[in-house]
């Protein structure tokens, strides 16, 4: 297997306009799909970005508040996967919520990195206690 970072980019979406109900479902669909993932162990780790917090550094240590620069397809969560190969991943981020609502799933492998090996055995873990929790 081998890893991927899928990033989700927010578009055209504008969260605000959604009814409580409308918002419930987003989250029921995006509980079913990453529930799916955990069951088949392939899911590693998933996180949302908090809106405009952060900061991007620039040569010239330059900082600027907010993780983006007048983007217009701003990040708003990632996940992180084990897959095949990118085909397989591409599959996995084609069934996202986030797409029939306006989003993008960009879609990166992530190369092995020496750090990878000591720490298979605690991501290894990690994935089947969710995976349990969940079963």
């Amino acid at each position: 297997m081998n890893n991927y970072i899928l990033f989700l980019r927010n578009e055209t979406i504008d969260f605000s306009s959604y009814s409580p109900e409308e918002s419930q479902k987003i989250m029921s669909d995006f509980d079913k799909w990453n529930t799916e993932m955990i069951k088949e162990g392939l899911l590693i780790a998933s996180g949302s970005l908090q809106g405009g917090e952060g900061r991007t550094f620039r040569a010239g240590n330059i900082v600027t508040d907010g993780p983006y620069s007048e983007a217009k397809e701003v990040v708003t969560g990632f996940l992180m996967i084990q897959a095949n190969d990118l085909d397989h991943a591409s599959e996995i981020a084609s069934k996202s919520p986030f797409l029939p609502r306006g989003g993008s799933v960009e879609v990166r492998p992530i190369p092995q990195m020496e750090f990878e090996d000591a720490a298979l055995a605690i991501i290894t873990a990690h994935a089947n206690a969710r995976k349990a929790n969940n079963g």
